[in-house]
């Protein structure tokens, strides 16, 4: 049976991170739509597709999510498509996209929170260049849409709180992989 693992947590967890690194690797990707310009080194359906605001509007979407005015979301043609094709996915969503794949997909899911401390996510989103406005935006939202609390929904937690690859070895250990050996 395929697999699809759905990756949450709050902002600047490192989950996009993560699930780069697994990429990297060579495990499938579910790619999301955006309605934002593409950011330096981002590529068309690898990053996201990008897509127009009409485009998006007509697209039939597992998850909506609107961030200051930009919109992501997962289709179901991607989902149906990697789940047919792939025995294994990762793919990061938001609770509302773990709840729609978690009744598309049943017992083919599996869910992954990424917890990191308060700390460490205002560090990272300092790294990042944000503003001081950004991340208490950021923050309120995630606080807003119970996002330090979606641990609740999932299988499996993982810290993040060291180094990405110590976070990445507890995802693929999770996934039943090994890192390769270049990376031990």
């Amino acid at each position: 049976m395929n697999k699809v693992f759905v990756i949450i947590g709050p902002p600047a967890s490192g989950k996009t991170s993560i699930a780069n690194r697994l990429a990297s690797y060579g495990i499938p990707e579910m790619v999301s739509h955006t309605t934002r310009q593409p950011r330096e080194g981002e590529i068309n359906g690898e990053s996201y597709y990008f897509v127009s605001k009409e485009e998006f509007a007509k697209m039939d979407l597992i998850e909506r999510v609107n961030y200051s005015g930009q919109y992501y979301g997962l289709s179901k043609q991607e989902v149906l498509k990697k789940v047919k094709e792939q025995p294994l996915s990762i793919v990061v969503v938001e609770r509302t996209g773990l709840e729609q794949l978690k009744k598309l997909l049943g017992e083919r899911l599996e869910s992954i929170y990424i917890m990191i401390d308060d700390t460490t996510i205002i560090d990272r989103m300092l790294n990042r260049g944000q503003s001081n406005e950004t991340i208490q935006r950021r923050l309120e939202y995630a606080q807003k849409n119970g996002e330090f609390n979606h641990w609740q929904l999932t299988d499996y937690v993982v810290k993040n709180t060291k180094t990405i690859d110590s976070a990445v070895r507890q995802v693929m250990a999770i996934m039943g992989l090994s890192v390769p050996a270049v990376e031990q």
